[in-house]
């Protein structure tokens, strides 16, 4: 799924996260809100860009495999890549805490996914334009069972042809992560299942699909008490039945739109 930049807008922002949908939702608000996005999935990609452009903002995902937020806002620090005041930690994790470090101690604030219009626009001191809402593109009163379509929407700051946007891609999606969870679960890589379960919790709670999130939560929870594979493979097992699910009647539902 690319994310393309909006050529020419004044503020650019660098959005890091290893999930998909939740890398491309958060690029998708920022971009309707007139901002250019470069929107990457790893440490690698963050650090080439960030020696190229100046940022004005820099998003990094708290949980990433290999490097996960805090020891990459470390990196970029590190390097004078980035200006510390526009580095913050993105995370999707419930709790307070406003503030996390690097490794080296120091101070790096955080903000929680789905991004909100007004901490955005709050930000950028009123310099961000928000573009015309693109209208619901013939998906005016849409249901689609799995989803909260209404609360989704939301989440994407009321751009619904954003959000169908992404939902298209949640088939692929789904597919991709069942086949990673399974392999790292036969592999007993307790530690990725549990980043998995992370991820897919945040991105389902950022497009709507309740139930799937519920089921990430335990699978998240139970990753992190437990070591056993058969009580993984259970919990693992209704998430891959709802996602299986969820995936369908998404295809449906742009199937008869196709028609």
């Amino acid at each position: 799924m690319e994310i393309n930049n909006q050529i020419g807008e004044e503020k650019i922002v660098l959005v890091v996260d290893d999930d998909e949908i939740c890398r491309c939702v958060t690029a998708e608000i920022l971009i309707c809100l007139g901002l250019r996005v470069d929107a990457v999935p790893d440490a690698a990609h963050a650090m080439a860009l960030a020696k190229e452009n100046s940022y004005d903002l820099v998003l990094l995902d708290m949980h990433m495999p290999d490097v996960d937020g805090k020891q990459l806002a470390g990196m970029l620090l590190e390097s004078d890549a980035v200006d510390k005041d526009a580095l913050f930690i993105l995370t999707g994790a419930e709790g307070d805490a406003k503030v996390e470090t690097t490794p080296d101690g120091r101070e790096l604030r955080v903000i929680r996914k789905p991004l909100e219009n007004a901490w955005v626009e709050t930000y950028f001191s009123n310099q961000v334009t928000r573009k015309p809402s693109a209208g619901n593109d013939g998906h005016e009163g849409a249901q689609i069972k799995g989803f909260d379509i209404p609360s989704a929407i939301k989440n994407f700051l009321g751009y619904e042809g954003a959000f169908f946007n992404i939902l298209r891609e949640f088939p692929e999606y789904g597919t991709n992560f069942v086949s990673e969870y399974s392999a790292h679960l036969r592999s007993k890589n307790f530690k990725e299942c549990e980043r998995l379960a992370h991820s897919i919790k945040g991105s389902s709670l950022m497009i709507g699909a309740k139930e799937i999130n519920v089921l990430a939560k335990e699978l998240e929870s139970i990753c992190f008490t437990t070591s056993n594979v058969q009580q993984i493979k259970t919990v693992f097992e209704k998430l891959e039945k709802k996602i299986l699910e969820a995936s369908e009647n998404v295809r449906m539902y742009f199937r008869h739109q196709e028609q």
